[in-house]
């Protein structure tokens, strides 16, 4: 199967821009020139279409330049050198590269010297203007000069001062402040006073050498990532607008410049690296500003540094091992209030610590790895435990891979992560959590799944922060959660249940209703999203089928899908709720204002009651059945919908009951005829062969059928019969082979005069019903009684008795009961003598196939004869008669061997 891969790149315009563009259609360029008329050097660059924030821009030195990135840009419609006669802008280098997510298209504007300079757009002209006259200062002659309109005001701050400056947030989630107590034995350290900004402003006047510190009285949280591609750091400081006009400042010893950014929500300053890498950096709040320091020492805020003051930030890179850990196994287990999240790894990792947004922890390994199979989502939510969901994901920091994780809470809890040897554990205070759910609140697992992670709308997320990740080759692995406490649950792995076209989706912060456009292009799908659905998602997920992916998004967003044909509809769950609700109400209203009818249904072949009980429980308030037994007919009253249900449902029930033919043959033979027929008697009952097991059918076999010879039945294809008293002696058995080749074995024997057949009779019975073939005597008595005499007949008789069970499969159950009764010894009673009546009787339970013979045996006949001959007279003398009589006494034991062959009448 082929699959096609689409990755939606979006790092440029999110990470600079905070917009994303979806479904990016190709853009050309038409013209690169200086506009003349324009008060300072400026560069337009004309495209076919408006370029919107789908571009980057920085800097470049080695020669000085400006560089302009556009993804999906066609530039083959300009040179690729133009030259200017401008003395600071000299001209433009146009080049393209064919990346994996698409083609690149890069302006470079060559430069004399660095320019400070803003970027606008018109439409399709897309413009750079550059300051005239005196360049920037360079990277030396700043760090040598005292920023402008910067007071530089030394102060040494006491550890107990500065601890109580530094906003830090508690287990909790709360601010609050660390007890000076605990850092009264800090060493002072001399710290630049920031300058004094309004509240609701961001004010900046430079790198001071290797800090730079962004003073926001009124900010309302921050956060920093690092980029690849050029490498660069980005520190975002929301609810704050800048104080100043620069957007372009110089720095060094690591880094090139600081840019300025301003959005809506936030204010961004990005960090260019110098060098093509980062250096060693720290970033933490200390009071009411933002302190970024790369002098390679961890910045000291009253040894209060604020690790969970960034939502989604993450603390000072420090120098990885290069063997980078493994992590071995995840545990989850709840007990006595206290949740532990294990991670066991194969040596001592580096714990990135923990930081918080909302209900959301976020911890992490540097330098680490983990396999497929153990990125799943553990689903806690049925647990008494304060922890909702725990997702692992991956994050790439340059060249080092970091394996986070985000713990979602179910509330305000405390929580403590730690590293212990070569595990790092995740424990919470699970408090009123630790409760058992009501029985009322069931949860119910979703099955869509394929590792689906939940993940909740940040406004913090950034571009390396990945809430869901799934991987292709194996299906969401459900944690196993167990019934009774302490709970623990590991991770599990399913087969993959999508089958569409694999895709890659990349975003941050991105608009839902753009992510579900995109997958119907992929897909083919005809989506139609609700006019409620709105938001956004941030999300990464690599290779997978786009049906998962929706699932996914769907389960995020709490969304449901209407399907019909290739027409999708997605809704809010809650109003697809609504709607069906809606249609069961219109329905109800409906049934409860349409005119009645009352229709007569046959009943051909089942009883009335078989058909009305179940017909009933159909009817809706209003109708009614009466049963019309003279005519077995039922007369419904009801709405039309209802009466045609009750007639599919009599339909089904009302089927002419199946039956059974019983063919007996009832054969009379020599005590060696059973060993000529090939019927091997003397069954012994194993118990590991038969009813102990629960199915004493189980061991039935088919008879081999060898070829001119006797046919055999092993051992156990001999079913053992029950019987009591004198029935002990039947004997039951089972013949694989078709009736014809019996006959003629039957036939074979009786010319023989081994045997003749006494009977041949059939009988038909329905399903579940007794059928009784008997042959015998009845013999006369006579009874006397106050009346006086009466003659009577008792029978002497060979009874058998069959009910065949129909099952399903076509197999039939037989319910034998054989008896055999005959004259016996002539005994004395009050009023004369009796004939004694000898039965002999026994009962089973068979499973034989349509058409397989089944044989009883067991059942003996003897006949004893005496017969004399001689000379007459001579032969009655006294002692010498003998010499002149002769005498032939005979004993004849006979068996008969009943065969019951039943079949089902089609």
């Amino acid at each position: 199967m082929r699959f096609r891969s689409i990755f939606v790149l979006v790092a440029a315009s999110v990470l600079l821009f905070g917009q994303v563009s979806f479904a990016r259609q190709e853009n050309s360029l038409l013209s690169i020139g200086m506009d003349a008329k324009a008060g300072s050097p400026t560069v337009v660059i004309r495209t076919e279409r408006p370029v919107g924030y789908s571009y980057t821009v920085y800097d470049s030195f080695d020669p000085v330049r400006v560089v302009v990135d556009f993804p999906g840009m066609d530039v083959s419609k300009v040179a690729d050198k133009v030259t200017f006669s401008d003395v600071n802008v000299q001209g433009v280098r146009v080049s393209s590269f064919d990346l994996e997510s698409g083609k690149l298209g890069r302006v470079e504007i060559m430069l004399a010297r660095t320019t400070d300079y803003d970027v606008r757009q018109d439409g399709t002209t897309f413009a750079i203007s550059f300051k005239s006259g005196k360049a920037a200062t360079t990277i030396g002659e700043k760090l040598k000069q005292p920023q402008a309109g910067e007071k530089q005001e030394k102060k040494t701050v006491s550890a107990p001062e500065a601890a109580s400056t530094a906003n830090v947030v508690s287990s909790a989630g709360k601010a609050g402040s660390v007890k000076s107590a605990a850092v009264t034995a800090a060493t002072p350290e001399t710290v630049a006073r920031p300058k004094v900004a309004a509240a609701g402003t961001v004010d900046f006047s430079g790198v001071d050498g290797t800090r730079a510190s962004f003073v926001a009285p009124g900010m309302e949280r921050y956060q920093y990532f690092r980029l690849a591609g050029p490498p660069r750091l980005v520190v975002d400081i929301y609810g704050v607008k800048p104080a100043f006009r620069n957007r372009n400042f110089s720095a060094g010893n690591g880094f090139s410049r600081v840019r300025v950014g301003v959005y809506k929500d936030k204010t961004r300053f990005v960090f260019d690296a110098e060098n093509g890498g980062l250096p060693a950096y720290d970033v933490a709040q200390v009071g009411n500003a933002v302190v970024v320091d790369w002098s390679g020492k961890a910045i000291d805020a009253g040894n209060a540094k604020a690790e969970t003051a960034a939502p989604a930030g993450k603390s000072a890179v420090k120098p990885s091992s290069a063997v980078p850990v493994a992590i071995e196994a995840l545990d989850f287990d709840s007990k006595d209030g206290i949740s532990t999240f294990t991670i066991r790894m194969s040596g001592p990792g580096e714990l990135i610590p923990a930081v918080q947004d909302g209900d959301i922890v976020r911890f992490g390994v540097a330098n680490a790895t983990i396999s497929r199979s153990l990125r799943r989502v553990i689903d806690a939510s049925s647990f008494p435990s304060a922890v909702k969901l725990i997702t692992p994901y991956i994050v790439q920091n340059g060249s080092v891979q970091e394996v986070r994780f985000a713990a979602e809470l179910k509330g305000p809890v405390s929580y403590r992560v730690r590293r212990s040897g070569n595990e790092i554990v995740f424990t919470t205070e699970d408090g009123a959590f630790a409760e058992f759910a009501p029985p009322a609140e069931e949860k119910v697992a979703v099955p869509v799944e394929p590792a689906m992670a939940k993940t909740e709308k940040s406004p913090t997320a950034k571009p390396e922060t990945i809430e869901a990740v799934i991987e292709p080759e194996a299906k969401k692995g459900e944690a196993e959660v167990a019934a009774e406490r302490p709970a623990t649950m590991r991770i599990e792995q399913e087969k993959p249940r999508y089958t569409g076209e694999k895709i890659s989706l990349v975003f941050d912060n991105a608009d839902i209703r753009q992510i579900l456009q995109l997958i119907a292009d992929v897909s083919g799908l005809n989506i139609i999203a609700s006019d409620e659905i709105k938001g956004s998602i941030t999300l990464r997920l690599i290779d997978v089928p786009w049906d998962q992916a929706l699932d996914l998004i769907m389960d995020i967003k709490d969304l449901g899908m209407l399907r019909e044909g290739n027409i999708a509809r997605i809704l809010p769950r809650a109003r697809i709720r609504s709607m069906e609700e809606a249609k069961l109400t219109a329905r109800r209203t409906k049934e409860r204002l349409e005119d009645l009818a009352t229709e007569v249904i046959m009943v051909s072949h089942t009883d009335l009651a078989n058909v009305s009980g179940p017909a009933s429980e159909l009817l809706t308030e209003r109708g009614k059945i009466t049963e019309d037994a003279r005519n077995k007919q039922i007369i419904v009253t009801d709405v039309p919908s209802v009466i045609e249900k009750i007639k599919q449902l009599v339909k089904i029930l009302d089927t002419p009951e199946r039956q059974v033919l019983i063919e007996s043959r009832i054969v009379e033979a020599n005590s060696n005829f059973a060993r000529d027929l090939g019927v091997k008697w003397g069954y012994s009952y194993d118990q590991q062969r038969g009813g102990a097991t629960g199915d004493k059918f189980a061991a039935l076999d088919n008879a081999s059928l060898g070829l001119g010879g006797s046919f055999l039945l092993a051992p156990g294809a001999i079913s053992g019969g029950s019987s009591s008293g004198l029935g002990t002696s039947f004997t039951f058995g089972r013949l694989g082979v078709d009736s014809s080749v019996l006959d003629l074995r039957i036939s074979a024997l009786e010319t023989a005069g081994h045997g003749k057949v006494v009977s041949q009779p059939r009988i038909a019975t329905l399903n579940g019903e007794p059928a009784m073939i008997s042959q015998g005597t009845k013999i006369p008595y006579q009874s006397v009684s106050d009346e006086g005499t009466e003659t009577k007949f008792e029978n002497a008789e060979l009874k058998l008795e069959v009910t065949p069970v129909i099952n399903p499969d076509d197999t039939i159950i037989l319910e034998i009961v054989a008896s055999n009764s005959s004259v016996g010894a002539t005994v004395p009673t009050g009023v004369g003598d009796a004939i004694a009546i000898d039965e002999k009787k026994a009962e089973t339970k068979v499973l034989v196939r349509d058409g397989e013979t089944t044989v009883i045996g067991g059942i003996f006949v003897e006949d004893e004869r005496y017969s004399e001959s001689g000379v007459p007279v001579l032969m009655h003398i006294p002692f010498v008669g003998g010499l002149f009589r002769s005498s032939t006494k005979s004993n004849e034991r006979r068996e008969l061997l009943i065969f019951i062959t039943p079949r089902i009448m089609q």
